[in-house]
């Protein structure tokens, strides 16, 4: 009985390490995300944006026909990192013309329910391109078949940094969120980290 437990464990260890090993080789050789929860490998297909934009809410205008608030609240782009390559969808903000990438770490997600914050905090667990984008922002943006290249620099200004939390909170409550939203979480985890995205030097 042993020998069978131990083969069927070995069996089970040695079909977990193919599947890893397999997902990581599509994951590195697919054009962008693998799903809305599984991130992919590098930005390759779309238009390749020569010019930096200097207003986004413009930008957004002329690609999508919107802008503001509402704009913002339902605009998903794929955001890869440089390096290490991967990539992911990811929502965006607009404010004062400039683009900002959230980094939701409990902030938000601890605020919804039922299925939603289940899947959230599986995510969460998993997260680390925020992490990686500290050490090199360098990352590209495909929205619309459209790619640009940038550099992700962390916001530490807490003024901002709140004016952007507020911003976030009032796009959920018109467009993401199914039910009111619920009170900003007192416990970890509860924080979320913005990333404006700069022309590269």
């Amino acid at each position: 009985m042993n020998r069978l437990s131990d083969r069927l464990a070995l069996i089970f260890v040695v079909l977990l390490l193919a599947s890893t090993v397999g997902l990581t080789t599509v994951k590195r050789s697919i054009d962008g995300p693998l799903t809305d929860m599984i991130p992919g490998g590098r930005l390759v297909d779309g238009h390749l944006v020569d010019v930096f934009p200097t207003n986004w809410d413009d930008e957004l205008e002329s690609i999508r026909g919107c802008r503001g608030i509402e704009c913002n609240a339902n605009v998903l782009v794929e955001l890869q990192l440089v390096e290490p390559v991967s990539s992911r969808y990811t929502g965006i903000m607009v404010r004062d013309g400039e683009l900002y990438v959230p980094c939701d770490l409990g902030f938000m997600w601890n605020r919804f329910d039922g299925q939603q914050r289940f899947m959230l905090r599986l995510i969460y667990w998993f997260k680390t391109w925020h992490e990686h984008a500290v050490l090199d922002g360098r990352a590209v943006i495909r929205l619309d078949g459209n790619r640009y290249e940038g550099a992700l620099v962390r916001v530490t200004d807490a003024s901002l940094e709140e004016a952007l939390r507020a911003q976030l909170e009032t796009m959920a409550s018109t467009s993401l969120a199914p039910e009111t939203l619920g009170p900003r979480p007192a416990e970890a985890p509860n924080d979320i980290w913005f990333f404006r995205l700069e022309a590269r030097e």
